[in-house]
């Protein structure tokens, strides 16, 4: 139990982290010199800024514990880098994607919707042949030591 309650705390910790970079990144790019925790959109639902800083800071949160939890999958030793893989997407897909919703980080219109499915997918196998490339140049190099 101590120890899920470390891995959420640094889950929640990285999160929380990420998000708050990434909002000051994206305030600096598009901000005009005033910092937002989101979109126009996601911040014209709250009265003040405080309550959209703490709807924020509680949605980047759910977001480090999803992707440091699903993270687990590729400890499966018994699994392929292909399933490891589709059952990651699968996951982080189901949890993550309503969270950017409700994060208004897209409209919240069909359209917008699947820009960010095929965005998120294009993202993901990108880093999936990365993972693919570097598992296949580490398998060769022990292949070489072995003969």
């Amino acid at each position: 139990m101590k120890k899920i309650i470390h891995e959420l705390i640094a889950a929640l910790t990285i999160g929380i982290t990420i998000g708050v970079i990434l909002s000051v990144v994206f305030s600096g790019i598009f901000g005009q010199g005033v910092y937002a925790p989101s979109t126009p959109r996601f911040m014209a639902q709250f009265k003040t800024s405080l309550g959209a800083m703490i709807a924020s800071i509680v949605l980047w949160a759910l977001m480090g514990i999803v992707f440091y939890f699903t993270a687990k999958i590729f400890k499966q030793e018994k699994w392929g880098l292909l399933k490891m893989s589709l059952m990651h997407y699968l996951v982080t897909l189901f949890f993550f994607f309503p969270l950017a919703y409700l994060a208004g980080w897209f409209p919240h219109d069909l359209k917008a919707s699947t820009v960010f499915l095929v965005t998120y997918t294009c993202i993901y196998l990108a880093i999936y042949l990365i993972n693919f490339i570097s598992a296949w140049i580490e398998v060769k190099r022990i292949n070489q030591k072995v003969k």
